[in-house]
């Protein structure tokens, strides 16, 4: 049971799965003159605009400027809908009567007033098919047979004959079982979105069904499957039956804030998607109650903590992430069917948000309140269990704007976040070993130990997840997530060696080089050629500034052909970030620390910087040291490495020659060092070529 709709195209789609951009007009890589695609995919443009009738505009100024009627309708003749031109409204309107042409001036109806009696048949049809079936139950029991048919054959209404079997004729349908409840509850037939009942009570803030339908694909095509906060299927059916088992008001509210920040700006915007989230987030917070302790508000609590860390609010993100962390021990346990499974998926969700919120934001919590990171007991969730192909098989929409004919795929849910749970829990390791431990000196063998955990790992991931490369069926932008992350932590554990005094880095070079280039490779040679990093998710902004960094920093020459050099990652990183930019505003000050780090390094920045680098809103023109804080939590996105290297034990060089080649870090036979970070002499030096390249006209 899922958010999914229906579309005769999907069964006919010839896109490859591992390409999927090839079914939608190559709108990843041109946008052309689509207005529903990003802003950040054709336009320059990259902040929007709002017009004076309180729609988003996301496309420039036009260079001629038209004449504008005096009153325009938001519903144009053809003729004007072709031309791109104002229109009165009038029949004929003011531009078809003053044409020489004799093209007649008509009218279609407007899509929204279309869908609004769409909704009001199927209503009505579902209303008549209630009462229907409520008498023909009737008649099946026995009950009332005779009094039944006389009425019938007296013509009565159908209403007035439930009502004297002594039934309410309005009775809440959506309490009903679906209709469609013979198909798997995993289908993406069981429920449509579209044309939700006027009766749902779930969020004041807007009761356009088209706009939830929208936001809801928007989340569980781009959040859901990357953080797994709660099971859809039973959150769905609580949703459709006005169940509050597994749904509030405050989780529907979070839900489409945070799709907010994913929907894509058009011309034909009718709604405020940037206000809109704004007053979801208010419903949330003005909803929340200290005293609920239901297990609904702890996702909701989780939700919220994502919808401030995209907003560059990362300081108050990780208050709402510690309540819900609290919040667990005291959800009290149910008998009710579900709430295992939703328990399950919570409770590794939010534990999950725990061990990526350090590594990502580098947010030592031992340092800022004195205590070990905090910690869920719970199970290894890393078993196969039987509704596991089931929720593989569930299909994932390559969903992003509304009539998106977009295609589908098997969804890989239940492998991906199983083979999470495992890489998560040596991260765990990872993090409180380097940043939490108080006292103990770090030894070479335990970071050679961890780093044998992380290689285990991908030797054993199943090859339908695994193999990118060889199976072209699955390049799904969770699993690519799933192994970006991979490889951001192995640098996160290996990168303070490389300027660590006394170290023979020689050893280390070739793997965080090698991990560094192909997590680089699969961000932009898979999600963004794919995907595009417009909707890529927020913690992964961090694992695109960490991999540009160590390239840029120790890397800045290049090595081979194929693979990035300093000024090349940062190009590269540049433009992800540009394109995170359209919906999360932190991109924004991440973009401006990427830019210090390539002054820093004496990398030249881009051409086209002021292109892929708009400067901040106009009521400042620079980033304040408040920005960074609340993007990173800290002043800055990069490790702390010199607290790192006090904690390494004074035999760590030694024993890392001793035991470094069993877990696979041999000694090079000669040659040249990988490691090029120039020295201070030498960065001058680029600098001064930097600027006599810029100057230079010929």
């Amino acid at each position: 049971m899922s958010f999914r709709k229906i579309r005769p195209s999907f069964g006919d789609s010839s896109a490859s799965p591992s390409n999927p951009s090839q079914s939608t007009s190559e709108s990843t890589g041109n946008s052309g003159s689509d207005p529903r695609l990003p802003l950040d995919s054709g336009s320059k443009n990259t902040t929007g605009s709002k017009s004076t009738s309180g729609n988003i505009s996301g496309s420039t100024a036009s260079s001629k400027r038209r004449r504008v009627p005096e009153s325009v309708t938001r519903n144009a003749c053809l003729n004007c809908k072709k031309a791109r031109a104002k229109c009165d409204g009038e029949k004929p309107c003011h531009r078809c009567a003053s044409r020489i042409e004799s093209s007649e001036c008509i009218y279609e109806v407007h899509i929204k007033h279309a869908k609004e009696e769409l909704v009001r048949q199927i209503r009505e049809l579902e209303a008549k098919d209630h009462l229907t079936e409520t008498i023909l139950q009737a008649l099946s029991t026995d009950e009332k047979v005779p009094e039944i048919l006389e009425r019938l054959r007296n013509g009565e209404s159908y209403s007035s004959i439930v009502k004297g079997l002594g039934r309410s004729p309005i009775e809440d349908l959506e309490a009903a079982s679906p209709r469609t409840s013979h198909h798997s509850a995993f289908e993406a037939s069981d429920h449509e979105m579209g044309g939700m009942p006027s009766t749902n009570k779930w969020t004041t803030v807007t009761s356009d069904s088209a706009v939830l339908d929208h936001l809801f694909q928007l989340y569980f095509a781009w959040v859901h499957p990357v953080h797994t906060l709660f099971s859809e299927r039973h959150f769905v059916d609580s949703y459709k039956r006005q169940s509050k088992n597994f749904c509030s008001s405050a989780l529907v509210n979070a839900i489409c804030a945070m799709a907010c920040h994913l929907h894509s700006v058009a011309d034909s915007d009718e709604v405020d998607f940037l206000q809109l989230g704004e007053d979801f987030s208010d419903t949330v917070r003005d909803d929340m109650s200290p005293e609920d302790k239901t297990i609904t508000t702890v996702q909701a609590l989780a939700v919220m903590f994502l919808i401030d860390s995209a907003r560059g609010k990362s300081l108050r993100a990780s208050s709402y992430l510690r309540v819900a962390t609290d919040s667990l021990s005291s959800v009290a346990p149910q008998t009710i069917d579900g709430f295992a499974e939703v328990w399950k998926n919570t409770v590794r969700g939010v534990q999950n948000l725990n061990v990526l919120v350090p590594v990502h934001l580098l947010t030592d919590r031992s340092v800022l309140i004195g205590s070990a990171p905090p910690t869920v007991n719970y199970p290894a969730f890393d078993t196969i269990e039987e509704s596991d192909s089931n929720l593989d098989e569930a299909r994932w929409y390559y969903y992003r704007y509304v009539s998106d004919q977009c295609p589908a795929w098997p969804g890989l849910l239940a492998t991906t976040n199983r083979e999470k749970s495992k890489l998560i829990r040596i991260i765990r390791d990872v993090a409180t070993m380097m940043y939490s431990q108080q006292g103990s000196k770090l030894s070479a063998r335990q970071i050679l130990e961890q780093y044998s955990r992380f290689v285990a790992w991908q030797d054993d991931l199943p090859s339908i997840i695994g193999d990118i490369e060889g199976n072209n069926s699955q390049a799904l932008p969770h699993v690519l997530s799933l192994l970006i992350l991979f490889k951001n932590s192995i640098i996160q554990l290996l990168r303070p060696l490389l300027d660590f005094e006394g170290f023979p880095t020689t050893l280390v070079e070739e793997a965080i080089w090698t991990h560094a280039q192909q997590g680089l490779y699969l961000i932009d040679q898979h999600y963004r050629t794919q995907y595009t990093c417009r909707y890529q998710p927020l913690l992964q902004m961090f694992s695109v500034l960490h991999l540009t960094d160590v390239i840029a920093r120790f890397f800045p020459g290049g090595m081979e052909s194929g693979t990035k050099d300093g000024p090349e990652a940062i190009h590269f990183a540049m433009e992800a970030l540009m394109q995170s930019r359209a919906g999360f505003p932190v991109a924004a000050p991440l973009q401006e620390l990427l830019r210090k780090t390539a002054n820093e390094c004496s990398i030249p920045l881009p051409r086209n910087l002021d292109d892929i680098m708009p400067p901040p809103r106009k009521s400042k023109q620079t980033y304040r040291f408040d920005d960074f804080i609340d993007a990173c939590t800290r002043k800055t996105y990069t490790q702390p490495v010199e607290e790192i290297h006090a904690k390494y034990a004074p035999s760590f060089s030694t024993d890392w020659i001793t035991e470094g080649p069993a877990h696979g870090f041999l000694a090079l036979a000669s040659g040249p060092s990988r490691l090029k970070a120039p020295s201070a002499e030498e960065r001058g030096a680029q600098s001064l070529m930097h600027i006599h390249n810029v100057l230079n006209t010929n």
